[in-house]
């Protein structure tokens, strides 16, 4: 295993109040990286990180300040093992990973080949002046010295889209910087109301078995959109009652079956749209609405704009 020292590039990232991009800084031998930090406004940091290894790497990394951590892992599987009481913070693709960090110290293992994460970071500061009951208090005075594991689960579906229109945005210059801004306060809204609701939530009544079943059920929903089948047939589809089905999609997406296909067809619609290659009744049929204007209506509550709106801008 190959053993590399960021602590100077990552001091620089995350020290700084500006935006800056970095990359190719490992050694060619060890493969290449993309970083590339945002600063939104004084505190509030969003970063996209793509890396690429030719061998296994460990990277030894030290936190010098306090700051709360929501990560979004896009591909691949890593973790970090802080070097005080070896509590490791795992990374894997379709998780996100909320962690709270103080002065800790530590190394960054990487299991795969490929590793792809956004983060939005959440200096002390912030969360002082916008977050300071329902973060700082609940979780930076009340948790363990140096390093925290709030929260490991899947990626919620609501939360993979706004990261997909974040990638996917339509601006450029100052528009786009407000757009970005726009879509990591959603994030971050969506992930910390979410986090609450766990908190208060009884015990996981899902095993390994059930979970799978779940996603099964998920894939079903997306390739059968245009028809999607009914709450029962689906639960013998995947061999779960109906019970389990609906309290699993609750737990494991925050939705209903219903709200999950639905919430797919927008999303689907709205790629569709921005193609340019379908009109409004064409994307209509293919995401299961047999007239348009029960289409246009839905897309509005969705997005908040017309179809036509939409298309044009």
């Amino acid at each position: 295993m190959q053993y590399l020292s960021l602590n100077n590039i990552i001091n620089f990232n995350l020290d700084s109040q500006r935006s800056a991009i970095i990359q190719n800084s490992f050694p060619k031998e060890i493969g290449v990286d993309y970083m590339e930090h945002i600063c939104l406004q004084e505190d509030l940091f969003f970063m996209k990180t793509d890396y690429r290894f030719l061998q296994k790497t460990r990277i030894e990394s030290k936190q010098n300040e306090r700051k709360f951590v929501i990560t979004f892992s896009l591909k691949g599987k890593g973790s970090y093992t802080n070097r005080d009481d070896a509590q490791v913070i795992p990374f894997q693709e379709g998780f996100t990973t909320i962690s709270l960090l103080d002065e800790a110290e530590g190394f960054r293992d990487f299991h795969t080949k490929e590793l792809s994460q956004v983060r939005i970071i959440l200096r002390e500061n912030f969360l002082t002046r916008h977050l300071k009951e329902s973060v700082q208090e609940k979780y930076l005075y009340n948790s363990s010295p140096h390093l925290n594991l709030v929260k490991f689960a899947p990626t919620a579906i609501a939360s993979q889209w706004v990261i997909q229109e974040i990638f996917r945005s339509p601006y450029q210059g100052e528009l786009a910087s407000c757009y970005l801004q726009s879509k990591v306060l959603e994030l971050l809204s969506f992930e910390l109301s979410h986090l609450s609701d766990k908190e208060s939530s009884k015990q996981s009544m899902l095993d390994v078995y059930d979970k799978e079943r779940i996603y099964k059920a998920k894939e079903i929903l997306f390739n059968r959109m245009q028809s999607p089948p009914s709450i029962g047939e689906l639960a013998k589809l995947v061999h779960l009652n109906e019970t389990k089905l609906k309290v699993g999609f609750k737990e494991i997406f925050q939705m209903s079956p219903y709200q999950v296909v639905l919430k797919y067809k927008m999303h689907s619609a709205k790629k569709m749209l921005e193609s340019g290659d379908f009109n409004i009744n064409e994307v209509a049929s293919k995401t299961g609405y047999k007239y348009a204007n029960n289409f246009t209506h839905a897309f509005l509550k969705e997005f908040g704009v017309l179809p036509k709106a939409f298309k044009i801008r």
